[in-house]
């Protein structure tokens, strides 16, 4: 009876540890792979930062050393002109706060800008001073241009041809700051330009 219950039991065995064996190296696999689930999705399953809202009113993006500032981004904001003038230092200041964020860093900026020209001063047949115009000026029916719809130009050196029919592009030093006359608001950008872009025809 002993012998038939040891032999039993060796018959058995080499049956029973590879079973084990077997089962031990198909676990295995399952754990790992449980394992590098749970810790994949605790890392992907970890909340990303919303997208940041579309900026407004923001400055251009750089193209080289020159920034293309155009009157949509210029004018993209409305600007009410005071009726009365404003006399003091912190009356400007309060002006000057309708202008946003985004526009006034481009004060100091080496800009391009696209428009129509009104010539203010000329020397030598040269136009030394003009105003860069979102809208061309016309005599009788065309709209005044708003406060932030147009760009005083001083051009350096001896000025540039007149050229009032089609739009011209400007280089130059923009500055973002309410110019005033007797404490009346009369702008709000100067340029010192550099050059002139004649369009292509």
């Amino acid at each position: 009876m002993r012998f038939s219950k040891l032999k039993y039991m060796t018959r058995k065995s080499p049956v029973i540890f590879p079973t084990l064996l077997v089962g031990m190296f198909c676990l295995t696999p399952i754990l790992q792979a449980q394992g590098q689930a749970v810790h994949g999705a605790a890392i992907d399953g970890s909340a990303a930062s919303p997208p940041a809202p579309p900026a407004t009113n923001a400055a251009p993006e750089k193209a080289g050393s020159v920034l293309d500032a155009d009157f949509e981004t210029l004018a993209s904001y409305t600007f009410s002109v005071p009726d009365n003038p404003a006399t003091n230092a912190v009356a400007l200041e309060k002006v000057a706060q309708q202008i946003p964020d985004g526009i006034k860093k481009l004060d100091g900026k080496t800009v391009r800008i696209t428009g129509f020209m009104m010539p203010v001063k000329e020397s030598g047949g040269k136009t030394t001073e003009f105003m860069i115009m979102r809208g061309q000026p016309t005599c009788c029916f065309g709209g005044a241009n708003s406060v932030n719809e147009f760009v005083t130009v001083k051009m350096a050196n001896k000025g540039v041809d007149e050229d009032m029919d089609d739009p011209v592009a400007i280089e130059g030093t923009l500055h973002v700051k309410v110019t005033t006359d007797s404490g009346y608001v009369t702008g709000l950008y100067t340029m010192d330009g550099q050059k002139m872009i004649a369009p292509k025809h």
